[in-house]
């Protein structure tokens, strides 16, 4: 939970008048959370989150007090090494939207932030003691006409087709079936293709995929996470802890390699219903959104268009556990 924060580890010495604090701060933080989790709905992906993350806090606050939650007995007094005062410097969160979903071929992902701003993440976030700075959503499109790229298409929906989605379905069809079914428009259709390398068209499922070795959009690709890799860096080195909300998981690789950049101890845990550790070789489709964690870990046999700026392995395999979960 703090690794994106740059706290990679929570480790121990004596107890100290700075330790009691962190203590008191850590049980709080627990407190909080766990009231959240109450006024969550039962059996929920959410819930079971929120829970466990509690737990976590709890049994790091009995560690630091010399606790044992065992029955056994109790350890000696030891309190976390340099306290929280990393975590405590941080209390400020910048929101960066990145509303990108070049890296795949299905609508909606650009909606994310927006959708995430209307959920009221910014009133859970103060719930929890944190300030909040809204960085805005980056802004693609000046990005992309900046660097010369010729784009024939919007890039996002309109936000009131979202809130159309959201009112019409209750989501129980993701975004782009809604689309398709309710508003009669192809998959893919108001997205950006670039005109003269790796077109990303409306593919359809049984469409062929590109030849092996290629990633589709790579340029555009490449230009739009570098982007995300940019604030957040600014970010990140400003002391704050940035979270970035999407848009398509081709913007993990932005966002955690600038992180590295500034916390080279950096641990990584990857929650997602898909492991993202194709490389061009091994990807059916040839979409980048498969394909951030191989790239992290440098996995990837040669380097494709647009990454120049990249830095491939940044991370080692011990430092990205992966937990694949999905809510049926």
């Amino acid at each position: 939970f703090f690794s994106p924060a740059g706290v990679s580890e929570l480790t121990l010495q004596n107890m100290s008048d700075n330790g009691q604090r962190d203590v008191a701060e850590l049980e709080e933080l627990t407190r909080r959370i766990k009231a959240l989790a109450r006024n969550t709905p039962d059996d929920t992906v959410l819930q079971t989150s929120l829970m466990a993350a509690a737990t976590m806090l709890t049994k790091g606050a009995a560690r630091a007090l010399g606790r044992d939650l065992s029955p056994v007995g109790r350890r000696p007094s030891t309190a976390f090494k340099g306290s929280l005062s990393a975590l405590r410097s941080m209390r400020t969160i910048r929101f960066i939207g990145a509303p990108f979903c070049e890296g795949q071929n299905l609508d909606g992902a650009d909606l994310g932030p927006t959708a995430l701003r209307e959920a009221g993440l910014q009133p859970l976030a103060e719930m929890l003691g944190w300030s909040w700075e809204d960085a805005g959503d980056l802004d693609f499109a000046a990005e992309f006409e900046r660097l010369g790229f010729e784009v024939s298409a919007p890039h996002h929906h309109p936000v009131e087709l979202y809130r159309e989605w959201v009112g019409d379905s209750g989501m129980q069809d993701n975004f782009s079936t809604w689309v398709r079914r309710r508003k009669g428009i192809a998959p893919g259709t108001l997205r950006r293709t670039v005109s003269h390398q790796n077109p990303l068209e409306a593919l359809e499922e049984e469409a062929e995929p590109p030849p092996k070795e290629e990633v589709v959009n790579a340029p555009l690709i490449g230009a739009g996470v570098r982007l995300v890799y940019e604030s957040v860096l600014a970010s990140a080195a400003a002391g704050r802890f940035a979270l970035t909300c999407g848009g398509d998981h081709s913007i993990a690789a932005g966002s955690i390699c600038a992180l590295h950049k500034v916390y080279p101890d950096l641990g990584v845990i990857w929650i997602d219903a898909h492991a993202d550790a194709n490389t061009p070789r091994t990807s059916p489709s040839a979409h980048y959104h498969g394909m951030p964690a191989a790239h992290l870990l440098g996995w990837f046999d040669n380097g494709i268009d647009g990454f120049e700026w990249f830095e491939p392995g940044c991370l080692s395999e011990n430092r990205l556990p992966d937990n694949r979960l999905r809510d049926k």
